[in-house]
């Protein structure tokens, strides 16, 4: 890792084209930016091969998955940045060998009792899911869901190219392939959460060997890494876990609030929405080192800032347009000629999308700077708007469903920008001599 450090060019001198464009991280993005591409081709096609209560159905599923992993991805994010300090840190890669196996152990012990919690009628009922089958056929993946965060982080940590395109784009091919497979043998929906498991166990693969490679040779104990990498942690897990409810908490409650037709088109639009959010979610992962390098050199924070926030304003400015002109066509294209009916509130959908996406950042841009007050206001607001969308969802359907989630996340954008301000202001102010 220190050669690569050294490697990199002193600041102010331009990379030459060909050593750029072949360097790891363009690598990543391109890799990145494919298994999203498949991602976003498996909803295309299942939203078209199915009928609007099994893509529901097929949706809540996929929300239930992202929420696993988006808290063990707080997991990968640590251990990434454990890892990424070098030699220094050999006691602790000894010991994530074996907290990677570990894992692996606790979660197939608690796999039973998981999978018990996901047979109960109740649970199926909450969700609105016609099958209680579903849930159960993806906990048999659990065992894999922390090792695979973990094994993942260590990858990342050590920039190992091939294990982190290896892991993303094979996870996307046994998903997409493996679940079409399943439909077209008659599998049905059960067959295609069958292929969402088996994905999870085909992206640990390629990249197990980066959390096992530093054998024991120092006795570090798994449960001071433990603790360590929880300490890192917890406040993105916090995060994530409140970035899935803000987004989906529509989708989850629709078939208790919606008719089953309205619950459908929730479906299509919560697709739209998470499509456009992790269009730019991975921007989070260029602000955090970005607003850190910044403050190591002295320089001012916001002038750092700004490309990223700036792509996510044309990405939302771009779709606010589209979906003014023509929603119908986004919601058919997307979902599907079977989704038509959710068109009109295609342009709420792709507000609240953006203002959250505006949002997460601006929690992330904090954290950078030791600030967890912006994460603090994320969580904080999620049970009033929670509760806000779901008055509306009673009282008024899918409309002012929409129209109060937009509503919602534009209010905590605002709050968020302020907070941003103060803390940017409060940090120059500091700096400033009396």
């Amino acid at each position: 890792m220190s050669s690569l450090v050294r490697r990199v060019p002193a600041a102010g001198r331009l990379l030459p084209a060909g050593v750029l464009i072949a360097s790891p991280a363009v690598a990543i993005f391109l890799a990145t930016n494919l298994a999203n591409a498949g991602n976003l081709l498996f909803n295309m096609v299942f939203s078209r091969v199915l009928n609007p209560a099994e893509f529901h159905d097929l949706t809540v599923v996929l929300t239930i998955k992202l929420a696993i992993l988006s808290v063990f991805g707080a997991v990968q994010m640590a251990s990434a940045q454990m890892v990424a300090r070098g030699p220094e840190q050999e006691p602790s890669l000894s010991a994530m060998a074996r907290l990677h196996r570990k894992a692996f152990l606790i979660l197939f012990v608690a796999a039973p009792v998981v999978l018990s919690f996901a047979m109960a009628d109740m649970v199926t009922h909450a969700l609105g899911l016609g099958s209680s089958r579903l849930l159960p056929i993806l906990a048999l993946a659990l065992p894999v869901t922390a090792p695979l965060c973990i094994a993942r982080g260590a990858a990342q940590g050590r920039i190992s190219v091939r294990a982190m395109v290896l892991s993303a784009n094979l996870e996307m091919i046994v998903r997409l392939a493996g679940a079409y497979a399943a439909w077209a043998a008659g599998l049905g929906l059960e067959g295609i959460v069958g292929a969402i498991a088996l994905s999870l166990v085909a992206g640990w693969l390629p990249v197990r060997d980066d959390a096992t490679r530093q054998i024991a040779a120092h006795p570090a104990a798994e449960s001071t890494l433990a603790l360590r990498l929880a300490v890192l942690a917890w406040p993105f897990a916090v995060l994530q876990v409140a970035q899935v409810f803000h987004l989906d908490a529509d989708l989850l409650m629709s078939a208790a609030v919606l008719s089953s037709h309205d619950a459908d088109l929730i479906a299509a639009l919560s697709l739209i929405q998470r499509v456009q959010f992790y269009a730019c979610f991975g921007l989070a992962g260029v602000l955090l080192p970005t607003i850190i390098t910044a403050v190591q050199q002295g320089r001012p924070v916001l002038p750092a800032a700004t490309p990223i926030f700036a792509l996510v304003l044309g990405v939302g400015a771009a779709l606010a347009v589209a979906s003014s002109i023509a929603p119908e066509f986004i919601v058919t294209t997307v979902a599907g000629p079977a989704y038509a009916g959710a068109a009109p509130e295609v342009l709420s959908a792709v507000t609240a999308a953006f203002a959250f996406t505006c949002s997460y950042l601006a929690a992330t841009l904090l954290a950078a700077l030791s600030d967890r007050r912006g994460i603090a206001l994320v969580v904080l607001a999620l049970p009033f708007a929670t509760a806000a969308i779901w008055a509306a969802g009673q009282s008024g359907g899918i409309e002012a469903m929409l129209h109060v989630k937009a509503l919602a996340q534009l209010i905590l954008m605002a709050l968020s920008a302020l907070l941003v301000a103060y803390a940017l202001k409060t940090r120059h102010g500091r700096k400033t001599p009396a």
